[in-house]
């Protein structure tokens, strides 16, 4: 009730941007759909945007049209819901989805977990942050950090598998089976220097 309270509040002044922060943690699962329902129906009423900061992908896959993946303090890929679910780039966002529960999944099956911790962002690492944890990093992974790489006009990704020199790699298999063609890719991705949401 709590939370229906605070954000009743939160929408009343017909704010343009909402940022939400974890709404829904602590919530059992019927609590969760109600507030993200009000949510949607109060966002489609007043016409604001809401900007969901959430750790919970299920979340995610039900309310975003785009999504950021952050990864050290820094946006490390960012798309369309769809091109971030079914044709990720990012070797994080790879772990990330494939740590999820896939309802096709033998009762057998392991879940993948990242391996290491998160860096200390008081001593940020040289290069990709997400290099010591990555079993595809890349030599230059820990010297110079990646610049964005354009896979689609709305699709980036910092990763320096997407350079034309890099070796080809094959994302794991939980990603593979979820991947889907997505239309409007390039043929090769293009190094950029800035992203460009308005495209």
């Amino acid at each position: 009730q709590r939370q229906r309270i605070v954000i009743a509040l939160a929408l009343a002044c017909e704010p343009k941007i909402l940022i939400a922060d974890e709404p829904t943690t602590a919530l059992d699962v019927t609590m969760q759909a109600q507030i993200l329902d009000l949510m949607k129906e109060l966002q489609q009423k007043i016409d604001t945007s809401i900007i969901f900061i959430t750790h919970d992908l299920g979340v995610v896959a039900n309310v975003a049209d785009r999504v950021a993946v952050m990864y050290g303090g820094q946006m490390i890929e960012t798309g369309d819901v769809n091109e971030i679910f079914y044709d990720p780039k990012h070797p994080y966002t790879w772990g990330l989805l494939s740590s999820m529960p896939d309802l096709g999944m033998a009762d057998d099956t392991a879940l993948m977990a990242i391996p290491g911790s998160p860096p200390d962002l008081t001593r940020p690492p040289k290069g990709d942050a997400f290099a010591a944890r990555s079993e595809y990093a890349l030599a230059i992974d820990f010297k110079e950090a990646p610049p964005w790489f354009k896979v689609s006009p709305t699709h980036f990704v910092r990763s320096w598998l997407l350079d034309e020199r890099a070796p080809e790699v094959e994302p794991p298999e939980m990603v593979k089976r979820k991947q889907r063609p997505m239309p409007n890719n390039f043929a090769k991705p293009e190094r950029v220097e800035r992203v460009s949401f308005n495209e």
